[in-house]
């Protein structure tokens, strides 16, 4: 599917568009370009492209600044419009289960089948009443809120092979023993955050977490002028310079974990969480990653998108969590590949 065995996974975040490109084989892969470039504020807002062909511009940019090898990408997606439910479903035969679930999506999905787009994952086999059952992962989106961001691919010439949930990319960057029992990933990213929790590698429970890292920029009155934008950033993820209003984000952000956790937990009867990873830009903010982990008395990690990678290594400034989506999802194009 991919030009000379590579994979690009590009993502969009308020502020900023950042694309990573893997290429090699299994055991061997390679970040060999990656790239973010800015973008207005009102650019791509909550996860969801305003301005076409501002985002095609910066897209322009950013291919001429990385020079990646092709024009097919694996695109992230995930806003206030996407909704995520694991189901108990009939046995089917596996070659009917995709229209059969579809025919039936409107008991699970309240969003009109004209207007939806629709995925789904076969997560396992349980016993319920009338005999064994599937248990999936339905995957649902209005098609209004992706559009744009296809028509700025267009406009840009390149080809989404395949739209992915940006909380499922972060899964793959984290080494599997990290995921053994119940884990929760968390990705704060400069607009929505996400939560997404998994038992034993597997995908149970999504959220969108309207906490990112310019929730705290905007608390500090800073005027996100973008010639300004590098330098307030990182003054950002130094704490900048209130040290209050850093432990009122850090509160909220915890809040909005503390829901997620706590909803799934009474759902499935689960009795506690295993670990939290963290991801996204806002992950680099000095001394979160601590003080979530006294806050929620839970273990914390930053996550390293290079972890699952051979030598760990990369000539790009790839190293740091903002890039665990993008490489994410480059991953993804590799799986398809094979």
């Amino acid at each position: 599917m991919f030009a000379g065995g590579g994979s690009i996974g590009l993502e969009f975040d308020t502020g900023f568009i950042r694309a990573a490109e893997i290429r090699g084989k299994s055991g061997s892969l390679k970040v060999t370009a990656a790239a973010q470039v800015l973008i207005p504020k009102t650019a791509v807002v909550d996860g969801v492209v305003q301005e076409v062909a501002t985002v095609s511009e910066a897209l322009n940019k950013l291919w001429s600044q990385a020079k990646f090898s092709s024009r097919n990408v694996v695109l992230g997606m995930f806003n206030q419009s996407v909704i995520i439910r694991l189901i108990n479903f009939p046995k089917v035969p596996k070659n009917k289960l995709d229209q059969a679930v579809k025919l039936q999506a409107g008991e699970y999905i309240p969003i009109p089948p004209a207007q939806m787009l629709l995925d789904l994952a076969l997560v396992g086999e349980v016993d319920g009443e009338d005999g064994p059952q599937y248990e999936l992962l339905l995957v649902a989106a209005r098609k209004a809120q992706l559009e744009p961001s296809l028509a700025a691919l267009k406009m840009s010439r390149l080809l989404p092979r395949v739209v992915d949930l940006a909380p499922l990319a972060t899964m793959r960057v984290v080494p599997s023993e990290k995921l053994v029992g119940t884990v929760v990933l968390v990705d704060l990213s400069m607009g929505l955050g996400s939560v997404l929790l998994a038992v034993d590698g597997m995908p149970r429970f999504a959220r969108v977490m309207p906490v990112g890292l310019s929730q705290f920029q905007s608390s500090l009155g800073l005027v996100m002028e973008e010639e300004e934008y590098h330098r307030q950033v990182a003054a950002t993820l130094e704490k900048g310079s209130d040290e209050q209003e850093f432990d009122r984000w850090i509160q909220s952000v915890a809040s909005e974990i503390r829901t997620s956790i706590s909803y799934y937990i009474k759902q499935e009867s689960l009795s506690s969480v295993s670990k939290i990873l963290l991801s996204g830009i806002g992950a680099r903010a000095a001394g979160l990653a601590v003080l979530l982990q006294d806050t929620l008395e839970v273990a914390v990690e930053v996550a390293q998108p290079l972890a699952n990678f051979k030598d760990g290594q990369s000539k790009f400034a790839v190293s740091g969590a903002e890039f665990a989506v993008s490489i994410g999802l480059a991953l993804r194009g590799m799986e398809l590949g094979k």
